[in-house]
C-alpha cells in the first residue's frame, strides 16, 4: 500500500505529465517541425520525474529568472502556433491557448530546475589533456580532406549564387560598395586575383578562394574541438562534436559556397571558443588565446553589416563582469572595437564605398505596412498618397507574402523615389506608427509571420544553394558526374530527410538551447554566460530586422557557436571562474 508520500510524489508527476502531453496534443497541427516540440516534451517529462525523485526546488532569484523564462519559451510556443487558437473569441480556443500556455510552462520550468540543480557537471580528469595539437591537426585534416573531395569532385568551382555574382562583379569592375560587406569583398578579390594569376581562369580562382575558405573554417572548427578537449569535456561528447562539424551537410557545402555568413560564421566561432578559453584558462599559452580571440573578433566586425554592433553589446557586457580585473581583455576588447570602428566608417569613406543598405534593415516595418495594404484595410488620403510614393499599393496586395518580404521589397517597392523617401522619413515614421497603433492585429501577425523561425522550434526551409549562376565572366560549372559526387548527394539526401536529425537544423531551438545556457551560467554565477551574448544579439538583430521568417545561412554563426556553448554549461572543472 502506498504511504502518503508515495502518493504526493506519484501527483506531483502526473500533472506535468498530463499538462506537457496536454501541451503536445494541441500542437499536432503545427507548420514547425513536431519533432522539436517531441523532444522538448521528452525533456520536460524526464526533468519533472527527476525533480520529484530529487525533491528538486528553487527559491529567492533563481525562481524569478526560471519563471520568467518558462513564460517566454511558453509565449513564444504559443504565439508562432497562433493559427492554433483562433478564432480567439471562440471559449474552446481560448481554453487551448490557456492549456497550452500552462502546458509550455510547466514543461520549461522542470528543465530549467533539473539543470540548475545537475550542471555543471564535474569532469573528473585533473590531468591535462594530452597532445592537444594532434587533436586539431587530426580534425583539420580530416575536414580538408572531405571538403576539398566536395569541391574538386561534386561542386567545383563552388556554389556561385546571386550574392556570389554581385560580389565577384565588384571585384571585377573595382566599384565597391558596403551593401555587401566592403571587407569581405576586398579578401575574396585578394584571393581570387592571386588564383587567376596562378592558373590564368575565373573558374579556377573562384575554387582557389573556396579552398582557402575550407583550410580557414577547417582551423575554426578544429580550434573549438581542440577548446572543448583541452577543458576536459569527456571525450565522447568532443568526438560528437567533431563528427556534427565535419560531416554535418550544411558544413560541407557552406565551406565552398561565396557567401559573408560563412567566413563571418567562422570568426564568431574562433571568438566565442577563444573566450571561452580565456574564461576557463584552457590551454598554456594565454597570447594564443588573446591573438585568436582579436582576429575572430575582428572578422565578425568587418564581415557582416551588423556584426560589429554585436560586437559591442558583447565588449559592454564582458566589461563589466570582468569589472576591469583583466587589464589585457579589456585593452584588447577596445583596440579591435576601435580599429573596426575606424575600418568601417573613416576608411571607407575616404575609399567611397561606404554606402549602406537603406531598405535592408525595414524588412519588418515594410511586412507590417504590407500586411495592413494586403488586408485592404481603410486608409486615410494622406497615408495612401504616403504610402504610395514608397510602395505600388495594388502589386502589394498581388504579391504579399507572409513568410518573406522580398516580394514586396523587390517587386513593390518605388526605388525611384528612394531620396524622397529618406527627406520625409519621419512623416513616414507616423504614418508607420499611426496604422500600428489602428491595427495592431495585423502588425502582430506580419511579425510572428516573417521572424518565427528565429524564435520558435524548426521550420521547412532552403539550406543552401548548390548552383553557379550565369555570370559574364566565364565561370561555370564542372561536369561533376563521377560517384563521389553520387555518394556526397546521397549523404545530403539522407540528413535531410531524416527527422532524428530535424533538431541539428532548427534555428529556433538552437536559440532555445543557446538562451537556456546563458540564463543557467547567470543562475549559477559562472562567468561562462558572456559566451552566449554574442550569438543571442545577432539572433535579436533577426527578431526585429529579417527577411524571411527562416535563413540558415543568417543563423548559420549561432549554429556553429551552440556547440560549444551547450558542453561548456554542461561539463564543469574545479577551475570554474565565479561572477
Amino acid at each position: 500500500m502506498k504511504t502518503p508520500t508515495q502518493n504526493n510524489r506519484l501527483i506531483r508527476v502526473l500533472v506535468p505529465a498530463l499538462l506537457i502531453y496536454v501541451w503536445l496534443t494541441n500542437l499536432q497541427e503545427t507548420d514547425s517541425y513536431l519533432s522539436v516540440y517531441i523532444l522538448c516534451a521528452l525533456a520536460g517529462l524526464l526533468a519533472a520525474v527527476d525533480n520529484v525523485r530529487r525533491e528538486a526546488s528553487v527559491s529567492g532569484r533563481n525562481r524569478v529568472w526560471i519563471a520568467v523564462c518558462s513564460l517566454l519559451f511558453s509565449m513564444s510556443v504559443v504565439l508562432a502556433n497562433y493559427k492554433l487558437f483562433e478564432p480567439i473569441t471562440a471559449l474552446l480556443s481560448i481554453a487551448n491557448a490557456g492549456l497550452t500556455l500552462l502546458g509550455g510552462y510547466v514543461l520549461c520550468r522542470n528543465v530549467l530546475i533539473c539543470m540548475v540543480e545537475r550542471l555543471p557537471v564535474q569532469c573528473c580528469s585533473d590531468d591535462s589533456p594530452s597532445h592537444p595539437m594532434r587533436v586539431f591537426l587530426c580534425v583539420f585534416l580530416v575536414t580538408v580532406l572531405v571538403d576539398s573531395a566536395f569541391l574538386f569532385f561534386a561542386q567545383y568551382p563552388g556554389v556561385v549564387s546571386v550574392d556570389s555574382v554581385s560580389t565577384i562583379q565588384q571585384v571585377m569592375e573595382q566599384d565597391y560598395d558596403n551593401i555587401m560587406p566592403f571587407w569581405h569583398t576586398v579578401t575574396f578579390g585578394v584571393i581570387f586575383k592571386l588564383g587567376y594569376l596562378l592558373f590564368h581562369d575565373y573558374s579556377a580562382a573562384v575554387a582557389f578562394f573556396h579552398f582557402m575558405q575550407i583550410l580557414f573554417m577547417g582551423a575554426c572548427f578544429s580550434f573549438a574541438v581542440t577548446t572543448l578537449y583541452q577543458a576536459r569535456v569527456p571525450k565522447l561528447w568532443v568526438l560528437l562534436t567533431a563528427l556534427l562539424y565535419i560531416f554535418s551537410y550544411y558544413n560541407i557545402i557552406y565551406s565552398v559556397t561565396l557567401w559573408k555568413d560563412v567566413p563571418f560564421g567562422g570568426a564568431v566561432l574562433l571568438f566565442i571558443a577563444a573566450l571561452y578559453r580565456l574564461i576557463r584558462n584552457v590551454g598554456k599559452d594565454r597570447w594564443i588565446n588573446y591573438a585568436v580571440m582579436i582576429a575572430g573578433a575582428m572578422g565578425l566586425s568587418l564581415l557582416r553589416t551588423n556584426g560589429w554592433y554585436a560586437f559591442l553589446v558583447t565588449v559592454l557586457i564582458t566589461l563589466f563582469v570582468w569589472r576591469g580585473n583583466d587589464r589585457k581583455l579589456t585593452i584588447a576588447m577596445l583596440a579591435v572595437l576601435l580599429l573596426a570602428w575606424i575600418l568601417l566608417n573613416p576608411v571607407l569613406s575616404l575609399l567611397g564605398a561606404n554606402e549602406m543598405s537603406f531598405v535592408e534593415p525595414l524588412a519588418v516595418p515594410f511586412q507590417q505596412i504590407a500586411r495592413v495594404i494586403a488586408n485592404d484595410r481603410y486608409l486615410t488620403e494622406e497615408e495612401a498618397d504616403f504610402l504610395s510614393q514608397a510602395f505600388s499599393l495594388d502589386t502589394v496586395k498581388e504579391v504579399y507574402t507572409p513568410e518573406t518580404v522580398d516580394p514586396v521589397k523587390f517587386d513593390a517597392f518605388q526605388y525611384g523615389n528612394l531620396q524622397k523617401i529618406r527627406e520625409n522619413l519621419p512623416d513616414y515614421l507616423r504614418v508607420y506608427i499611426r496604422l500600428g497603433m489602428r491595427y495592431p492585429g495585423d502588425y502582430f501577425r506580419a511579425w510572428v509571420e516573417e521572424t518565427k523561425g528565429y524564435w520558435n522550434g524548426g521550420y521547412a526551409f532552403w539550406v543552401y544553394n548548390d548552383y553557379v549562376l550565369q555570370n559574364d565572366y566565364g565561370i561555370c560549372a564542372g561536369s561533376n558526374q563521377n560517384i563521389v559526387n553520387t555518394c556526397f548527394r546521397a549523404w545530403f539526401r539522407y540528413q535531410e530527410k531524416l527527422v532524428l536529425l530535424q533538431p541539428l537544423t532548427s534555428v529556433g531551438l538552437c536559440m532555445w538551447v543557446i538562451i537556456a545556457c546563458c540564463v543557467l551560467n547567470i543562475l549559477k554565477r559562472r562567468k561562462e554566460f558572456v559566451i552566449s551574448i554574442l550569438p543571442i544579439v545577432l539572433a535579436v538583430g533577426l527578431w526585429v530586422g529579417a527577411p524571411a521568417c527562416t535563413t540558415f545561412r543568417y543563423a548559420y554563426p549561432m549554429i556553429l557557436a551552440m556547440p560549444v556553448i551547450l558542453l561548456s554549461t554542461v561539463f564543469g572543472s574545479g577551475e570554474d571562474v565565479q561572477l
